[in-house]
């Protein structure tokens, strides 16, 4: 009876070894789990940034390639006036007007 009582005690006592050791291991994995959530959140956040700066670069190039688009056209109705204008002196010499 002594010796199932001895064993019952060192059993209970591995129990409580292998208990502690498993809430150890928990605590651990549970800091590892708050550091691995912490280091995501910053690196969507970082996704975040970086979509934002792409998005404002992009809308940046759009205005200037309308605005070269608008020189462009600017330029070619000026161009087109002047050539027009060019064209009337010849008009009457060739033409007799």
């Amino acid at each position: 009876m002594t010796d199932q009582l001895g064993e019952g005690g060192r059993n209970v006592h591995e129990m409580d070894k292998a208990r502690r050791r498993l809430e150890l291991e928990k605590e651990e994995l549970q800091a590892a789990l708050e550091e691995a959530e912490s280091a995501l959140e910053i690196e969507e956040a970082k996704v975040a940034q970086a979509q934002l700066e792409v998005s404002a670069i992009r809308a940046d190039i759009d205005r200037r390639v309308a605005e070269k688009e608008e020189e462009f056209e600017n330029t070619r109705s000026v161009l087109t006036f002047s050539l027009a204008r060019s064209q009337l002196p010849l008009k009457f010499v060739l033409f007799g007007f």
